[in-house]
């Protein structure tokens, strides 16, 4: 598959993994929400201990999705600081399933048995996740593609990493990198969340994000991620998106031509309240109107 002669969608949703893993950034961001919404749907309660089971079987799914069409570090959200602040047995229990979750001895195995290397990020400020870390490192020390956990109970937390980064002589991204991973990772290039279109530091490591990052936001709820959906979104990603030329006059000739689409006024991020939960205007539906 030629980048200079871009192949069709359908192709390129039919074509081998090779082609698709060419197009591959190095390293993603997967920073989905929505896992008790799934778990739900599933008929999970959300507040149960079958949910952190539940979830974690989708992640590992969702991941190998990713590994498979060609990223190698992945960078997973597992904790912000709203999640801090609520109330009830899910917060109550949220850092056991965390720690158990992420490092118990069939996480481990599961890992190995997938050839992924496991690492948590950001959990300085944590420590009911120290030893989960720890666990981590010493469990997981080789592997062909890493997992990145991240996580963040004050968004003013990232900030004072690289600060500290600097104070200890970082002086490019690179070094601040290696201070908080440990390791080189490539900058991310790719950023797949779920939900309202926003970021921060609550959801990655802004230190790691690449010069221009592509973001996407599924509307599937938790970790939830078929090989198709994610293909999509690697076409739109090495093909459609590189609209970028050194000699741009030429492609205004075609303006005129597309003047009802400039005209339209679509705004991406819109959304609706949906009971408790925002949802994205689909086409001519208006913003008020409930499912």
């Amino acid at each position: 598959m030629s980048l200079n002669l871009p192949p069709s969608l359908e192709a390129f949703l039919a074509a081998p993994l090779d082609d698709v893993r060419a197009v591959a950034p190095a390293t993603a961001i997967y920073a989905v929400g929505g896992t008790r919404r799934q778990a739900v749907l599933a008929g999970i309660a959300a507040d149960g201990d079958d949910y952190p089971r539940f979830s974690f079987e989708r992640l590992l799914d969702s991941l190998s999705t990713l590994f498979r069409c060609g990223v190698r570090h992945a960078i997973v959200t597992i904790l912000q600081s709203p999640q801090m602040a609520e109330v009830g047995r899910y917060r109550e229990r949220l850092m056991h399933w965390l720690a158990e979750g992420t490092s118990s001895r069939e996480a481990l195995a599961a890992y190995r048995a997938r050839g992924w290397r496991v690492r948590l990020i950001g959990g300085e400020a944590v420590p009911a996740l120290d030893a989960a870390a720890a666990t981590l490192r010493e469990s997981t020390p080789h592997g062909q593609a890493t997992v990145w956990y991240y996580t963040s109970v004050d968004p003013q937390d990232h900030w004072r990493h690289i600060l500290a980064a600097g104070a200890e002589g970082a002086r490019t991204q690179a070094e601040v990198i290696r201070a908080i991973c440990g390791e080189d990772v490539p900058p991310a290039e790719l950023y797949l969340a779920f939900g309202k279109p926003l970021f921060g530091t609550d959801l990655f490591p802004l230190a790691l994000a690449a010069g221009t990052v592509q973001c996407y936001w599924t509307q599937r709820p938790g970790y939830d991620l078929p090989e198709a959906d994610l293909r999509r979104v690697l076409y739109d990603y090495a093909f459609t998106r590189r609209t970028w030329r050194a000699d741009k006059l030429p492609r205004y000739a075609a303006v005129s031509a597309q003047r009802g689409l400039w005209n339209r006024g679509d705004i991406l991020g819109i959304g609706r309240r949906v009971g408790g939960f925002w949802y994205p205007v689909a086409e001519g539906i208006p913003p008020e109107e409930s499912l």
